[in-house]
C-alpha cells in the first residue's frame, strides 16, 4: 500500500497482449507434415527398422518404480550374455550403453531374451552377393533378403503389455473383524516409543543390580 503523501505508482498493466499472442489453427495441417515427414525418413531408411532394438528399464523414483520402459542402451553384460560384442552389435542396429549396469536378474533375462529373439529375427543383408559370411549373426540367404518386410515399431519389439485388471475377493468373516487401522495405529505408537521404552529397561536392569 502507498503510504504518506506519495503519488500513485503505475500498474504498466497495459502490455499489449495481442501482438505476441499465438493461435495454432494449423494444428492438423502439422499433423499431417509430421506423419509425412515420418513416411519420408521410413522410406529412406528402407528396409532397417525406423528405429533401433532398445532394452527394458524400470522408471526411477518410487513414484514410477512399478513402470517400464526404453532404455538408452543394453549393458555389456547382457551383450556378453547374448554373444555379441559392442562394436558388432551397433552395426546390426542394437543400441550399447557402455555405463548401464544391472541390479536385477529378471529384467537381465528378459533383455538377453530381446537380443536372442532380435538375433534369430533378424535379416542380415550380405555385403557381397553370393558370399555368405558366418559371425556372430550370419548373413541372411537370398530367400529370406527377398522376403525381408520393414519393421515400424519403436523400439523393434514393443513394450510388454500391461495388465491392470484385480481380481474381485469375497469379504470373508475374519476381514470384517480384523480391527485394521487400531493395528496400523498402534504399530505407529510403538515405533515411536520404542526408543523410550528399550532406555527405560535398560535403567531398570541398572537399578535392580
Amino acid at each position: 500500500m502507498v503510504k504518506h503523501n506519495n503519488v500513485l505508482q503505475s500498474s504498466h498493466l497495459r502490455k499489449h497482449w495481442q501482438r505476441r499472442v499465438k493461435c495454432f489453427f494449423n494444428k492438423k495441417a502439422h499433423k499431417k507434415i509430421r506423419s509425412d515427414n515420418r513416411a519420408k525418413k521410413a522410406t529412406a531408411m528402407f528396409p532397417r527398422p525406423i528405429s533401433k532394438l532398445r532394452p527394458l528399464v524400470t522408471c526411477q523414483t518410487q513414484k514410477f518404480a512399478g513402470k517400464v520402459k526404453f532404455g538408452r542402451g543394453f549393458s555389456l553384460a547382457e551383450l556378453k550374455e547374448a554373444k555379441l560384442t559392442p562394436a558388432f552389435a551397433q552395426t546390426v542396429g542394437i543400441s550399447v550403453d557402455h555405463r548401464r549396469h544391472n541390479k536385477s536378474a529378471d529384467m537381465q533375462d528378459a533383455n538377453v531374451k530381446r537380443l536372442n529373439d532380435y538375433k534369430a529375427k533378424l535379416i542380415l543383408f550380405p555385403k557381397h552377393e553370393g558370399k555368405l559370411k558366418k559371425g556372430e549373426i550370419a548373413d541372411s540367404s537370398a530367400e529370406k533378403v527377398k522376403a525381408a518386410a520393414q519393421n515400424k515399431t519403436t523400439g523393434v519389439f514393443g513394450l510388454p503389455a500391461v495388465d491392470k485388471s484385480l481380481e474381485k475377493a469375497a469379504l470373508t468373516k475374519e476381514m470384517k473383524a480384523q480391527k485394521t487401522y487400531a493395528k496400523l495405529r498402534q504399530a505407529r505408537i510403538d515405533a515411536r516409543y520404542n526408543g523410550k521404552r528399550i532406555k527405560a529397561a535398560k535403567e531398570a536392569e541398572e537399578k535392580k543390580k
